[in-house]
Formats: structure tokens, sequence, C-alpha cells
């Protein structure tokens, strides 16, 4: 029998691990050279978007010093840090602070699709038990296939977080029998908060509760798996606090308005999604663009994964029933009962989502993992019909070649898709104004205003609460006083802030240049809205009035996510300190 499931593993576990990281990282290199070629340019779509708004988080702490809690620059102000889709508090943006933003989203493209390598590498191995050329082929299918590619290069920057759904699944079926896979799973669900976590945390949390159904065979085993899942909640939830309480807060106030939908992907759409390499942008009678639909994977591949999905569905049982509920999901609205209407109906925060086809960025792993176990399975049948002979053999060979030239072809096309979105501008040169305000005159190109200190009222940005404020344009004073009851001087403002002398005869309103948020605050009278503007009530006298954004929850979210991170990581230390039961999954993981 033909088996290469079984191949000695490279010691120590960490070289192993080196030797994954270091040839997706290479590969991905090799499949983005883009990001190079276009130097130091803004991807296309979204892109622009996404660059902007990182070089808000830049100028904020390296202009003012202040972390990046309020974006001045997009619709007369709207929130940074407590944005849901913000990407301004992820660990890797931060960590790249000092570098240029063209720069800072190559690394978060290379190093995020990387991971998505050695995530389903990890679980081809360890869960479906392939070998390494199996695994190889199934990484590759889903770190450099259509979904992902098409996303990252068409501008959606925060949906990195999809790689991660490898590791997710891996994590979360150890976490049954090893506490220390829930404590990891939850930070890894952390991280994605931080990472602008929106669609890849809930369409991820939906897939595991689908294979979670699975093992649901006993009590005991039903306690174990609830235990994993209190442990993955408390743990993601205290260590996202810094960034979950103010987008909590953020959601409860406002609601984001969207139509009603029923688009539902038909058999000609999946059939148009996985075999057509180009298609129209329209696609009637679909809402979206073809960019929310685009998963090409060949004939070639779509074979491989047929019969993957055929030799194995009695012997892995969890993944084909995972692979029919996410492809159930994809579908959408095709029926009143269909999974997708009823969350969207029904089950927060589902009905702030729309899109059901982004399944597709978890469905994806699916193929790619049945496209990996027929690599590896395929050869077995064929000694099972013929016999252990040479010429069977060698059709093994064949089969792992023809199975790399399936997932060439989809890698091959991915790049030419990334190419042709990858058109954003090039940063200019500008000089910063002297003071922060909006529009006027000689203002620079959308990527550039940040760094020249100058916003605009116009909107991109779909958080916008109150946009729409009467604000005012140019380089003028940032506060004025209502109907002159006061006078106002030596105003200045930085990101965050506003600071002002007052000198009132009465009690006064302050009009503000900047829309409002809930966390606003001052150290003199009380902020509020009017007209969607921020304004301060302020007593009569002669003040010195400082105000600032500080999102609701911020302060707690802090002393929480600083306590759960330190006590996460001395209980993965002190879990690895004990023994492990000789389980199956203990056993399968030394093999990886």
């Amino acid at each position: 029998m033909i088996s290469f499931a079984r191949e000695r593993p490279l010691s120590p576990s960490w070289l192993r691990l080196a030797c994954i990281s270091a040839l997706g990282l290479v590969l991905t290199m090799a499949l983005w050279p883009v990001l190079f070629r276009h130097y130091p340019g803004s991807g296309g779509g979204d892109g622009v978007f996404f660059f902007r708004m990182i070089e808000a988080g830049k100028v904020s702490l390296l202009r003012w010093h202040e972390l990046p809690l309020w974006n001045p620059y997009e619709c007369g102000g709207v929130p940074l840090w407590d944005n849901p889709q913000s990407i301004a508090a992820s660990p890797l943006v931060l960590l790249l602070t000092s570098a240029s933003t063209a720069a800072t989203i190559g690394a978060w493209i290379i190093l995020h699709v990387t991971a998505g390598f050695v995530g389903l590498w990890l679980l081809s191995r360890s869960e479906l038990g392939l070998s390494r050329g199996a695994a190889f082929v199934a990484s590759c299918l889903f770190a450099f296939g259509l979904p992902i590619s098409n996303h990252l290069g068409g501008g959606h920057t925060a949906f990195a977080g999809f790689v991660y759904s490898p590791l997710a699944l891996l994590f979360w079926r150890r976490a049954e029998v090893d506490v220390r896979y829930a404590v990891g799973l939850g930070l890894l669900v952390a991280l994605m908060f931080y990472e602008g976590g929106v669609y890849a945390p809930a369409l991820i949390a939906l897939m595991l509760a689908a294979e979670t159904l699975t093992r649901l065979s006993s009590v005991r085993r039903a306690l174990h798996v609830f235990r994993a899942g209190v442990v993955v909640v408390v743990v993601a939830g205290c260590v996202a606090a810094a960034r979950l309480l103010p987008v909590i807060d953020q959601i409860a106030h406002y609601k984001r308005q969207l139509d009603a939908e029923t688009d539902f992907v038909d058999w000609q759409m999946l059939k148009d999604m996985y075999l057509d390499r180009w298609h129209a942008l329209h696609t009637p009678p679909h809402a979206y663009v073809w960019g929310e639909y685009v998963a090409y994977i060949g004939v070639i591949v779509l074979v491989f994964a047929m019969a993957g999905l055929l030799l194995s569905i009695t012997r892995e049982t969890w993944f084909f029933v995972t692979a029919l509920i996410v492809f159930a999901l994809m579908l959408g609205n095709f029926a009143h009962l269909a999974p997708w209407t009823l969350l969207r109906t029904y089950v927060p925060p589902f009905p702030s989502l729309r899109v059901p086809s982004r399944f597709r960025l978890l469905f994806v792993m699916f193929i790619a993992g049945y496209a990996g176990i027929a690599v590896d399975r395929l050869p077995i049948f064929l000694v099972r019909i013929f016999g252990s002979r040479p010429l069977t053999r060698a059709a093994g060979v064949a089969i792992a070649c023809v199975a790399l030239f399936g997932a060439g072809d989809v890698a091959s096309h991915a790049v030419d898709v990334i190419n042709t979105q990858w058109d954003g501008p090039l940063p200019g040169a500008v000089t910063p104004s002297a003071q922060l305000f909006l529009g006027g005159p000689g203002i620079a190109q959308f990527i550039d205003q940040p760094r020249q200190n100058r916003g605009r009222l116009e909107c991109w940005e779909e958080w916008a609460p109150h946009a729409g404020a009467p604000l005012w344009t140019g380089n003028v004073p940032q506060a004025r006083s209502e109907g002159d009851k006061a006078h106002i001087e030596n105003v200045s403002r930085t990101q965050n802030s506003f600071t002002i002398e007052v000198r009132a005869d009465e009690p006064t309103t302050i009009l503000l240049n900047t829309s409002f948020a809930r966390g606003w605050r001052t150290s003199v009278g009380r902020t509020r809205a009017q007209n969607h503007e921020l304004v301060v009530d302020v007593p009569a006298g002669h003040h010195t009035v400082r105000v600032w954004y500080w999102p609701v929850g911020l302060t707690a979210g802090f002393w929480v996510t600083g306590v759960s991170l330190a006590l996460s990581l001395i209980a993965l230390i002190a879990l690895a300190r004990l023994p492990q039961g000789p389980t199956q999954v203990s056993r399968r993981v030394a093999d990886w």
C-alpha cells in the first residue's frame, strides 16, 4: 500500500515549524511580486481606503504622539480605534509604525498569507493525516487561491483574518482534550478583533459551531467541548477587551444601515464562480459585483476535490459535515429556512453583515483539503483495484504531478487577478499644514491628506454615524462660539483633541470643527451632539477648555486586556509543564 502520511517528521518541532514557515514565506513573496514592483504604491479598490486609514494611525503616533483613536481626515471626523473594521489597533500595524504605509501593507499581506499556508499545512498533517506532498498541494490551494488573493488584492485589507481559519479549526479540535489549545484559540480570536475583526471571527465561529456538531456523541464529550468553549470565549473576550469594549459601545448606539438582502448563489453562478477565470463585473440578477463571487479552481482541482470527498466521506465525516454546512451558508438566501436567511433574521451580529458568498473564503479550505486527500488516497485506491504493480506506483507520481499542475494553474490566475487590481496611486510629496483643518485650496490626493494635516467632509468610510455635520473648511480657527456669546482665542488642535481659551459672560455653546461621537470628553462643561457636530456647553467665566477623544470603555479595556494577556501567558506556561495524556490527538500532534 502506498502511503506517505506517516513520513518521519523533522526534529525538533521548532525546526519543523521554521521550515514550513520559510517555505510559505518564500512562496508568498514569489506570488505577490506586485508588492515590490508597485512599491510604494497603494492597492486598488478599497486598498486606498485602508492605506489612508493606516496613514491616519501613523500620523497620530508619529506627529501628535497620541494613540490612533480618532480619524479627523474622513467625513469631518470618525472613530478610528473603535471603528469595527479599523486595523489601526493591530499589533502588526503598531509594531510597524515607523515603516512606510506601503511597507506596512506589504508586510501585512505577506505575513498573513504565509500564516494561511502554515495553518493549512498543520491542519492537513495532523487532522487529515496527509503526506508532505499532499499537504503542500492543499496549502498552496488555500493560501494562494482566488478567494483570499482576490480580496486582499482588491483592497479588503481587514479580510486577512480569514487566513487563520485552518489554525482556528485545528486549535478547536484539539481544545477538547488539551486546554492549551483553547487558550491559544482565544488568543487567535482576540488577534482577529484587533485586526479589524468583523467578518472573519463571525464566519469562522459559525464554521467551528458546525464542526462541534460532529463531536457531541456523548455527555462526557459534550462537557469537554463546552469547557473548551468557555475558555475560548473568556480568553478572547478579555484579551480583546481594549478593542472589543469600545467597538461594542459603538455598535450598541449606532446601527449600520443595510438594505434587505435576498441574494443567493444559484447553480449557474456556482459553476461560474469555480470554473470561470473572468466574468463581467456586474452579475444580474445577483446583487454584488463579480469580485464577491470569484473563486476559480478549474477542472483539475474540482476533479481532485470530488475524488477526495468520495474517498474520505466515511473516514473523515467531521470534515464533510463541516464543509456541507459552510457550503449551505455560502449559498445565501436560497430558501425561507436557509441557514444564512435565519441568521440574518434572528441572530446578532449577522443582521449587520451581508454578502453570504464570502463564506467561500472558508469553503476554499475544504476544497484544498479534499484535493490533498485525493493526492494521497487515489494511488491507494488504484493499488486496491490493480494490485501493487510498478505501473500503479508510477500513476501515484503522475497524480501528484497533475495535482501540482492544478494548484499552479490556480495560483497563476490569482497572480493575474492581483495584478489587474493592484493599481492604486503612489504617495506624493506633501508639506504638512501648520494646523490641522478640513478642505481648503491645494488639498492633496486622497491617500496623502493625513500626512498633509488636512481632512475632508466627503465619506468613503461606512462607519460614520455623525456624517453630514455643518463643519467649515479652510485654514481658520477650529472652534467657534455659537451666536458670538463668548470670546475664543488660542485654539489648538491635535488629531484627538482641541484646546481653547474661552471668555464667556454667560453660559454658552462652543462649536468644534469635527463630528460628534460618544467618546468625546471635556475638562469644562459637557459635550453633546448638535446637528451631528461636536459642541461643548461651558459655564460663564474664563476657562482653558481641553476636549479630547477617548473611546467609551477603553480604560477598562486596557486594564482587562493587560491582566488577561498576562494570565493567559502564565496559563500556557503552566499547562505546558503538566503531563499530557496519551490521547489520539497528542499522538497525531507529534507527526505533523
